[in-house]
């Protein structure tokens, strides 16, 4: 549900409207699946996202939510799982895989959930993770995959909940 370019390196990104590069890109996908989990439940409440920059990047992120095709590849599958009150923070970062209800869930915080399981009275309040910068004397010798991004998901903590965790 989300169309959006990785094209521009960090360089040539930080001059152009929109950037296409990985921080918008991922920006944009966490955004459309925070909008789908949204509408499969009328109980969702999720923080508005916040200007995040990184190497003169900018782009809005709130809470960073990944729904593996497992969890659901329609809105309607999406509807059957998501039963009760969830609230998600802005800063918080969750991971539905497989077949997983939600009857009541708030996350303050990073929670990673493999179904078969269904979560209710869930109350998580961790430091979750972070995305952080890259010093510049390390960019140079970080994998590929980050040195298109300038940035890294912190080590944190993340509570998991399921059963292959």
């Amino acid at each position: 549900m989300s169309f959006t370019c990785v094209k521009n390196n960090l360089a040539d990104a930080a001059k152009k409207t929109p950037p296409d590069c990985s921080l918008s890109a991922e920006a944009d996908i966490y955004a459309s699946n925070a909008k789908l989990l949204a509408l499969a439940g009328p109980e969702v409440q999720i923080g508005e996202p916040k200007d995040i920059s990184f190497l003169g990047i900018t782009a809005k992120i709130g809470a960073r939510i990944v729904l593996e095709p497992s969890f659901g590849i329609s809105l309607e599958q999406m509807k059957e799982r998501v039963k009760g009150p969830v609230k998600i923070s802005s800063t918080s970062s969750l991971i539905l895989d497989g077949v997983v209800t939600l009857e009541s869930l708030d996350l303050d915080g990073a929670l990673s959930i493999q179904g078969p399981v269904t979560v209710k009275d869930k109350v998580v309040k961790n430091e979750g993770t972070i995305l952080e910068a890259i010093p510049d004397e390390e960019l140079s010798s970080v994998e590929p995959s980050l040195q298109i991004r300038g940035y890294r998901l912190s080590k944190g903590t993340v509570e998991t909940l399921g059963s292959k965790l």
